[in-house]
């Protein structure tokens, strides 16, 4: 009798000891998956696109990029974003709430053709162009620009589906971030989504 429940023991323990090798190789393979997507992330750059939106009764081209997120733990996150760690810090967020970080760069060029500067009605002496996303007033008394520029943005973060299967989907491989610049004049030079790993 002694022997078959030393036997059963090790059997059980033999068990425990399997099952606790599967799950330290999942946690492995998973640590695996993170780091290689934020390898992909790191070696990708900004897509660009264009993306038609309804404005009104019309339908405007507007520019429009897309970023793959990275993924970092806690610690990566304070080793690797010293700046933005601090950023965080100086907000007031404590790290347990931080859910991501998202930066935009964008830059906006132009050129006012000479037939669309119309005498300023408040300054003398200067030119002016206004439009929606742009004023612009031009002093040639006192040789001085002044210049304001308006920018509207949209960001969409979204899951990768890591499984398919027809019409399902299940896991989830990374996030992505669609970014959508409603100047026509701008263009979305830099762009980083941080998912921060609790």
């Amino acid at each position: 009798m002694k022997k078959y429940l030393i036997i059963a023991i090790a059997f059980i323990a033999l068990l425990g000891g399997v099952s606790y090798l599967f799950q330290q190789n999942r946690k492995l393979q998973a640590e695996n998956e993170r780091k290689s997507g934020n390898i992909e992330t790191l070696m990708d750059t900004v897509k660009h696109y264009k993306v038609a939106v309804k404005h009104g009764d019309s339908l405007l081209m507007v520019n429009a990029a897309s970023v793959s997120a990275l993924n970092l733990t806690i610690d990566e996150f304070k080793k690797y974003r010293v700046d933005d760690a601090k950023l965080i810090k100086e907000l007031g967020i404590k790290n347990k709430y931080l859910e991501s970080i998202a930066k935009v760069s964008t830059e906006t060029k132009d050129t006012i053709p000479k037939e669309a500067w119309k005498p300023s009605k408040e300054l003398p002496d200067c030119l002016e162009y206004s439009d929606k996303w742009a004023t612009v007033t031009a002093c040639f008394k006192d040789s001085t620009v002044m210049y304001a520029t308006r920018d509207s943005l949209a960001l969409a973060v979204h899951r990768i589906p890591k499984k398919r299967f027809l019409w399902w989907t299940w896991g989830t491989k990374g996030y992505k971030v669609e970014i959508v610049n409603f100047n026509p004049r701008s263009e979305v030079k830099y762009s980083e989504l941080i998912q921060v790993k609790k």
